[in-house]
């Protein structure tokens, strides 16, 4: 199931909240123009070619690119540990988990939600928002990433936030295993 942990930007060891509620998930992404839903798996080969992994999702991105513009659509295999760095984009961009798992890390006002995301699930990143993501120490995670035109707007400003003080992909995923107490507002 998917996992969203949200800490004060300042404060990465103060947990406020920790859930795998999807309509909890939802709402407290939503409050930050983050989109989240979940889209039922093809059932593809785990091999699956860029061209088969595409036409196996056809309906579902034909509604993401129905609106007038250009996108880009690209499957994205997430299988060297990258380089975290915060960073923001000119465009909103959705992520489809086709398989495979990894976190998105979304830096919006005063707090850093962190994502864990797995197949089926539709994360949407707004232009200009603040983020990163960790596939882990071994990542093997495909996603179909959707670029959208978005209006132009300036950038958000620098920020001094680093990411390596947030628990990374590895260490959430063993808090998960263990048990970790349910916590909320």
């Amino acid at each position: 199931m998917t996992l969203l942990t949200v800490w004060p930007d300042d404060q990465p060891g103060h947990v406020l909240l920790r859930t795998e509620d999807t309509g909890t998930i939802t709402v407290e992404l939503k409050r930050h123009g983050v989109g989240f839903a979940r889209w039922p798996l093809a059932g593809l080969a785990a091999d699956a070619g860029e061209a088969e992994v595409l036409a196996g999702y056809r309906d579902h991105l034909d509604g993401l690119t129905a609106a007038v513009g250009y996108h880009s659509v690209d499957v994205v295999r997430g299988d060297t540990p990258p380089a975290v760095a915060e960073r923001s984009s000119g465009t909103d961009e959705d992520r489809f988990f086709v398989s495979g798992s990894a976190v998105w890390y979304v830096h919006a006002g005063r707090w850093v939600h962190a994502v864990l995301c797995e197949p089926g699930d539709l994360l949407t990143i707004p232009a200009h928002t603040r983020h990163w993501h960790d596939g882990g120490e071994r990542p093997g995670h495909v996603t179909i990433r959707v670029r959208h035109p978005a209006p132009a707007t300036t950038a958000p400003p620098e920020s001094s936030l680093h990411p390596s003080d947030f628990p990374g992909f590895d260490a959430l995923v063993a808090d998960r295993a263990t048990g970790w107490p349910a916590l909320t507002r």
